[in-house]
């Protein structure tokens, strides 16, 4: 089959499409993921909350919860792959920890680095190397493997993961969180809103809305995997089981 035009507006919603059924398959494995990485943010708050401070918090940040978003990655991945999985998935980053340690704070970094330069840098980073932490809960690759296996998967198709992430974005941003972290850096504070709006918002953008996008990113990244190396855009099979 051949694969599609990267540009097409058809081609994105025809990924969105393919991965709303992967989240409907696979939502018995998915939603214990989702539910233990929503209760695991709770510390967080707590850290940030009792000593006033955000240091408390990041080596809970860097320990727990960085791997266990890595880790997440693989479940999306096998369900988009229509292989079995576990819960036990979650915590496959674990034995690969510094790896996938330092490919996540790389990419911040790098992508923090590029949005400051009016953004676009950024959002150009980010979908040329976000693959990388996909690459290394999946493929056991090495830092600096992880990188170079995300830039060549994604040429040519920054397009359609750019369009990925800024709906990403746009939907943490606008569905507010229950418990959210205002103030100074220095000083921040920590406010709850339980009004039901929120509590709905927040339900839908958690276990609904941005696991759907997570899992059209998993479905590219599976597709992606499958293009010759040195292939172009428009060289390898289209999305997995699309008819």
């Amino acid at each position: 089959m051949p694969f599609p035009e990267t540009e097409s507006p058809q081609i994105r919603y025809d990924w969105l499409g393919l991965a709303w059924n992967d989240y409907l398959d696979g939502l018995t494995v998915l939603f214990p993921v989702l539910l233990t990485l929503t209760v695991l943010n709770a510390p967080v708050f707590y850290l940030i909350d009792r000593y006033n401070s955000y240091l408390p918090a990041l080596p809970y940040v860097l320990l727990v919860l960085a791997p266990l978003a890595t880790g997440s990655n693989l479940v999306y991945i096998k369900i988009a792959r229509g292989e079995r999985t576990t819960f036990a998935a979650l915590f496959s980053a674990f034995p690969v920890y510094h790896r996938a340690l330092v490919v996540a704070l790389w990419l911040g970094f790098i992508t923090v680095c590029g949005t400051l330069l009016f953004i676009l840098p950024g959002l150009v980073i980010y979908s040329t190397y976000c693959l990388s932490e996909y690459a290394v809960v999946d493929r056991r690759t090495g830092i600096r493997e992880s990188f170079r296996l995300s830039a060549r998967l994604t040429h040519g198709w920054k397009g359609i993961i750019g369009f990925l992430v800024v709906l990403t974005v746009m939907m943490d941003i606008l569905a507010p969180n229950p418990v959210y972290v205002t103030g100074a850096l220095l000083q921040p504070v920590v406010g709850l809103d339980t009004t039901p709006w929120v509590l709905t918002a927040f339900c839908l953008k958690t276990f609904v809305f941005l696991p759907w996008l997570h899992m059209a990113m998993a479905r590219i990244y599976n597709t992606l995997l499958l293009r010759p190396p040195g292939a172009a855009a428009g060289d390898a099979a289209g999305p997995p089981g699309e008819a």
